[in-house]
């Protein structure tokens, strides 16, 4: 019997294709609605089902897993899913699959905005294991109604829900129940009664303490140290040892800060007066969070034992109002939101300060000081920045990027001349390697085969199979860069691109004004007078045309 060659046995197994493999990302969604609820779906038992479809296939092979728990699913602006749609558009997943369409969302115009537009258009396959849909499997489009009908459900089942738990609370707060999700500092919830509030032993001689001093006329600042030289923790602090965490940043706070006096001391919740309903947001009206006028509060008198005498909470209120009242005949203050510090990361707001000097004149200063700068005294270069230094430099810095607008100005009017299309080259360029990565993906799952065969190698089905997945890497990162800039791209290569269209109202400024600032800034980061970083808005499309513009060459 003639031998068969290894190149014709190499070349008739290339001939027959190899099976797609799918890269699969695993994505869990849990509700805080849903978590610890008795009965309720697990984020474990999301992953393990679906994990265990995913190892069945052969034909599908596990990428990551991504968890958004304690992500409501009215929309898609969710950090893991928000990862997700980065690692597809990078071309590392090709694959979502889902315990149930409910995990993947809960509103039904965007999931069939991705079933049928988005997905399809990213070449995505979507599986949805308990719903028994994969639009990659024959017939898939003959179920799109029916998963319709339970994107509807799901949709509704939302709104049903956000519906029943507002009226509960409204209903809740005319009774004069407590329904905040947990105690002020000072109380704890009563034990068999959690809609009821109780001074709480350990904290609540503290609020009286805060109360005391400022009656007498003690300043925020110097409550502060006090607390802080007695160790005592931080509302934030105390909630962090309630419920063990640790390292997350809403909880970073470690010293008292004036706002947090400030908060207290005005607080009539001291006095046992519950004022609820401030804020209102109807998730099942798609409405965001608004404030509520005051007219409208739900205010119960005796809701539960006051900490403080009602004569103790006048006096501090008095001192309160008399030396921190707002007065109205300040400038206003054109950096706020804007200042950071640069060691902390906390916005700096604006301090006013003034007295008589002994000549008898009034001396008046407005500067810049971390509120946190006490907990990082050693770290921190300056003790504050005056106002009129930060604007004189600031002015000239966002001077020059209003002027840089007529240069980038002359590459945009230069480009629209052209009659290519610099979006539609980055397409094709993106589309040919998409394919690349496919052809690749096939070759690298045929090698395994043809080392069954014993047609390769132990060592050259490695050597080969290094090769497809460096390969295979270097792709990725080049679609990603690409991805990257043609989402910028056609934005920058408009006349009317987004950075233009802001900066364009401000030529030759003869002063900063806020509007400027809104207009282009994002951050002003201070570390001291020397050291001033500005963050601009529309980073990505700037960097791209100041490329363009220094090097006298096209936006592509």
């Amino acid at each position: 019997m003639a031998r068969t060659s290894r190149k014709g046995a190499a070349r008739q197994v290339a001939a027959i294709p190899a099976e797609r493999i799918w890269n699969v990302a695993v994505y869990a969604r849990l509700s805080r609605e849903d978590s610890g609820r008795k009965g309720a779906d697990t984020i474990e038992t999301q992953i393990e089902f679906v994990t265990s479809y995913v190892t069945q296939k052969p034909y599908l092979t596990l990428f990551d897993t991504y968890i958004d728990n304690g992500e409501s699913g009215k929309d898609f602006e969710r950090p893991e899913w928000q990862r997700l749609m980065d690692d597809i558009r990078a071309g590392r997943v090709d694959c979502v699959c889902v315990k149930d369409l409910s995990r993947f969302s809960r509103n039904y115009i965007e999931t069939i905005e991705f079933l049928e537009k988005i997905f399809p258009f990213m070449g995505v396959r979507f599986v949805s294991v308990n719903d028994g849909y994969d639009n990659n499997a024959p017939g898939s489009n003959n179920e799109s109604l029916i998963i319709a009908l339970k994107s509807l459900v799901n949709d509704q089942h939302l709104r049903d829900i956000s519906r029943k738990i507002h009226s509960t609370v409204k209903a809740r707060r005319e009774r004069g129940e407590y329904t905040g999700s947990q105690a002020p500092f000072g109380y704890k919830k009563m034990n068999g009664n959690k809609s009821k509030l109780e001074p709480d032993p350990e904290t609540a001689p503290i609020i009286r303490e805060i109360f005391e001093w400022r009656a007498t006329g003690v300043g925020r600042a110097e409550i502060c140290r006090r607390l802080d030289k007695r160790g005592i923790p931080t509302p934030t602090q105390k909630l962090r040892q309630e419920r063990g965490i640790f390292n997350c940043d809403f909880f970073k706070a470690t010293i008292w800060r004036e706002a947090t006096i400030k908060g207290i001391v005005r607080n009539k919740i001291y006095i046992g007066v519950l004022l609820q309903g401030k804020h209102d947001q109807k998730l099942y009206e798609h409405k965001p969070c608004t404030a509520v006028p005051k007219s409208d509060w739900v205010i119960t008198e005796n809701a539960h034992e006051p900490i403080v005498s009602l004569e103790l909470w006048e006096a501090a209120i008095k001192i309160e109002y008399a030396k921190c009242g707002r007065r109205d005949d300040l400038p206003d203050n054109i950096f706020q939101g804007f200042t950071i510090c640069g060691v902390c990361g906390t916005k700096i707001p604006r301090q006013y300060n003034t007295k008589i000097t002994s000549s008898g004149k009034r001396w008046e200063c407005y500067y810049h000081l971390c509120p946190l700068h006490r907990q990082h005294p050693a770290d921190q270069p300056f003790r504050s920045i005056r106002s009129d230094a930060l604007y004189e430099k600031v002015f000239p810095l966002v001077a020059g990027q209003l002027r840089m607008a007529d240069n980038m100005a002359a590459v945009i009017e230069k480009r629209s001349k052209r009659k290519d299309n610099p979006r539609e080259a980055l397409d094709a360029e993106i589309s040919r390697i998409a394919k690349e990565l496919e052809t690749n993906s096939d070759r690298l799952a045929g090698l395994y085969e043809n080392y069954a065969d014993k047609i390769l190698t132990e060592q050259e089905y490695i050597r080969l199979k290094t090769g497809y997945e460096q390969k295979a890497a270097s792709l990725r990162q080049r679609a990603d860069d690409l991805s990257q800039r043609a989402a910028v791209v056609a934005d920058v290569s408009e006349s009317n691109n987004r950075w233009l269209a802001a900066a364009r109202s401000f030529q030759n400024p003869t002063e900063l004004t806020r509007e400027m600032l809104e207009a282009i800034v994002d951050k002003i980061i201070i570390n001291d007078i020397n050291k001033i970083h500005i963050i601009w808005k529309f980073k990505d499309e700037l960097d791209l045309l100041e490329s363009c513009a220094s090097a006298g060459e096209e936006v592509v």
